[in-house]
C-alpha cells in the first residue's frame, strides 16, 4: 500500500511537471531602461506575519526593513484579499465555489478552486499554473513551492519591465500541509533566493533590485478539527441543499479545509441561523446582513456594526448584548460608540480580531460581488472542510489553515528591502504597493543609488555568462552576519518562547533546521510596538 501510494504520487508529479505552467498575464508596466526589472513585487500566498518576523529575529531578511503586519479581509481567503492587494475587481464571491443568487445554486467545484483563475484580480506577470500543478502542491508542497521560486527568478532576468509582480502560490499549501517548521524552511531559501537574484541584477545593470514582499492572510499554523456545521443546522431545524427552495434550507460549498463558511438562507429565517451557529461549539462569530446594519453573534453578546457618515472612516458601534468584540466592555445594552477607523486599526492590530469593524463591514459591502447572508468565523483550530479535499489532505495531513476573523488566520506581512513600510490592510497594501506614491518613492531611491555601471559593462537581460544560480536545485548563500535588533508587535504569536537556559524549543525554528541561521537579530529602523486589544501601539513599550 506505501509503495502504491508513493507510486501514485510520483507520477503525479511527472504529470506536474510536464503539463508545465499556464500563460503569463502581462501587468501594465513601464520599461526598464537598463533591461532589467527595477523593481519586484513578490507576492506570496499564506505566509504570516508571526513566522516572518521570528526569521528577521533569528538573522535573516536582514537587508529588509522590519516587516509589518498586512491585516487581511474577512474572510481571509485569497480570492478576496489578493482582488483588494492587487486593486482589481472584487471576486463574484468568496471563493471559485460558492453560491450563485441569479442561479438559486451552489456553483463551482474542487477542482475549479485549483485552475488558473483561482486568484484573478492580483494582476501578476509571472505565469500562472495549471490544476494539476496545484494538486501537487499539496502532495508535496516544498519542493513545488522552491520550483516556482527559480521560475520566478527566471522570469524577473528575462523581462524588461519597470516593475515585476510574481505571485507565489504554494507557499500557502507548505503552511496548510507541513505547518510552521517548513514555512521557515522555505522562508529561508526564499531570503537567500532573493540575495542571488538581486547580485545578478547588480551585476547586469550596476544598481540594485528594489523587492517588495506581500502575503494575503496568515495562518493558525495548529492542526484543525472538522467543526459538523451541517448537523448543527439540522439540529436547529435546517436541511443543507444545493439551492433554495423552503424557508428552512440553506446553502453553502465546501471549497477546501478553511476557518470560515459563508451561508445563504431565506430571509425570513436568516436571524434564526445565525442564532443557531453563534451558540454553537467551536465558532468564534457569526455575521450576519441586516441591510444598513451587519450583526455581529457570538456565544455571549449581540451587537450591530453601521458605516458612519462622516468624512474621515468611522462605524458605529452598538452593543444589544453583552460585547461580542470587546471593543466596549462593561457598557449596557444599547449604547452606541462611533469608531474612527485609523484610531481602530491601529489600536487593534494585535488583538484577537485585528481591524473588525471595517473587515465586517466590506465583507457584505464591496469585497465580493455576491456577499452572502452569512458569515461564520472558526476558532483557531477549528476547520470546515468538504470531504474530497479532506481525503486528498489525508495523503500528507494538514497542519494550518485561515479564513477565520482571529488574529493569526488574519495576518499577513508586508515588508521591503528600499523602503520603510507601515501596517496596512488590504487596500492599503494597494496603495503602498501600486500607489502613486509608490512610484514617486521608487524613482527617488533609484536616483539616489550611488553604484552606477558604465553602459558597456552591463550586460543583456538573458545573456549567458556562466551557469545561473536560478538553474541550480538549491539556491542558497550564507547571509552576512550584521548586527540587527528586530521589531517586532508585542501582541505574542504562534511561536513558543525558548525554554529556560537559552535552548531552542521543540516547535521554534532551530539550527538544527536550518544551516544558515544566524541568531543574530535585526536593525532598528522604526519604533518599537506594543500592542494588545485596545492599547495604543505606536508607543515605547511600557510607557
Amino acid at each position: 500500500m506505501r509503495l502504491r501510494r508513493r507510486f501514485a504520487i510520483l507520477l503525479l508529479l511527472f504529470l506536474a511537471l510536464a503539463a508545465g505552467a499556464g500563460t503569463v498575464e502581462e501587468r501594465t508596466s513601464g520599461i526598464s531602461p537598463d533591461g532589467a526589472p527595477q523593481r519586484l513585487v513578490l507576492a506570496l500566498d499564506g505566509i504570516p506575519y508571526d513566522l516572518f518576523v521570528e526569521l528577521q529575529g533569528q538573522g535573516h531578511f536582514t537587508d529588509f526593513y522590519p516587516a509589518a503586519r498586512m491585516v487581511s479581509t474577512f474572510p481571509s481567503l485569497s480570492d478576496v484579499s489578493f482582488a483588494a492587494i492587487g486593486g482589481g475587481e472584487p471576486p463574484q464571491g468568496y471563493q471559485q465555489m460558492r453560491f450563485d443568487a441569479a442561479r438559486n445554486k451552489v456553483v463551482g467545484n474542487t477542482l475549479g478552486t485549483l485552475s488558473s483563475r483561482a486568484h484573478p484580480n492580483l494582476g501578476e506577470d509571472s505565469r500562472s499554473y495549471s490544476s494539476l500543478h496545484r494538486m501537487i502542491g499539496y502532495l508535496v508542497p516544498y519542493h513545488i513551492a522552491l520550483r516556482e521560486m527559480r521560475e520566478i527568478g527566471r522570469e524577473v532576468l528575462s523581462s524588461r519591465k519597470q516593475t515585476f509582480v510574481a505571485y507565489l502560490e504554494t507557499s500557502d499549501a507548505v503552511l496548510h500541509v507541513e505547518g510552521r517548521r517548513a514555512g521557515g524552511k522555505f522562508l529561508v531559501k526564499l531570503d537567500a533566493f532573493l540575495r542571488d537574484l538581486r547580485a545578478e541584477v547588480r551585476e547586469r545593470t550596476g544598481r540594485d533590485l528594489f523587492v517588495d514582499i506581500v502575503s494575503d492572510h496568515g495562518s493558525t499554523m495548529v492542526r484543525g478539527r472538522i467543526v459538523p456545521v451541517e448537523r448543527v443546522l439540522r439540529q436547529c431545524g435546517f436541511k443543507r441543499r444545493d439551492r433554495i427552495a423552503e424557508p428552512y434550507d440553506v446553502a453553502y460549498s465546501l471549497a477546501g479545509i478553511i476557518g470560515s463558511l459563508a451561508i445563504t438562507t431565506s430571509g425570513e429565517h436568516a436571524e434564526e441561523a445565525a442564532s443557531c451557529l453563534a451558540a454553537a461549539d467551536d465558532v468564534d462569530l457569526v455575521a450576519i446582513d441586516r441591510g444598513d446594519a451587519i450583526g455581529i453573534l457570538t456565544a455571549d453578546g449581540i451587537a450591530e456594526v453601521r458605516l458612519a457618515g462622516t468624512a474621515a472612516e468611522a462605524y458605529d458601534y452598538t452593543v444589544l448584548r453583552g460585547d461580542p468584540l470587546g471593543l466596549m466592555p462593561g457598557m449596557t445594552a444599547g449604547t452606541t460608540r462611533r469608531f474612527d477607523e485609523a484610531s481602530l486599526f491601529m489600536q487593534t492590530l494585535d488583538a484577537p480580531r485585528p481591524d473588525p469593524l471595517r473587515r465586517l463591514w466590506f465583507a457584505f459591502h464591496g469585497d465580493v460581488k455576491e456577499p452572502s447572508t452569512i458569515l461564520v468565523s472558526f476558532v483557531d483550530g477549528r476547520e470546515a472542510g468538504n470531504t474530497q479535499v479532506r481525503a486528498f489532505a489525508g495523503i500528507r495531513g494538514r497542519v494550518g489553515t485561515h479564513g477565520s476573523m482571529t488574529r493569526l488566520a488574519s495576518l499577513g506581512v508586508i515588508a521591503s528591502n528600499w523602503r520603510n513600510v507601515d501596517d496596512v490592510d488590504a487596500r492599503g497594501a494597494n496603495e503602498t504597493l501600486f500607489g502613486a506614491r509608490a512610484v514617486t518613492a521608487m524613482r527617488l531611491a533609484l536616483n539616489e543609488q550611488t553604484v552606477r555601471a558604465d553602459p558597456s559593462t552591463i550586460s543583456t537581460p538573458g545573456a549567458a555568462s556562466g551557469p545561473s544560480v536560478f538553474e541550480v536545485e538549491d539556491v542558497m548563500t550564507e547571509a552576512p552576519a550584521a548586527l540587527f535588533e528586530a521589531r517586532r508587535g508585542a501582541g505574542g504569536g504562534v511561536l513558543d518562547p525558548a525554554p529556560a537556559g537559552g535552548g531552542v524549543g521543540e516547535e521554534r525554528l532551530g539550527v538544527q533546521d536550518f544551516e544558515h541561521l544566524q541568531g543574530v537579530g535585526l536593525p532598528v529602523r522604526r519604533e518599537m510596538q506594543c500592542a494588545a486589544g485596545l492599547q495604543p501601539v505606536r508607543n515605547e513599550c511600557g510607557k
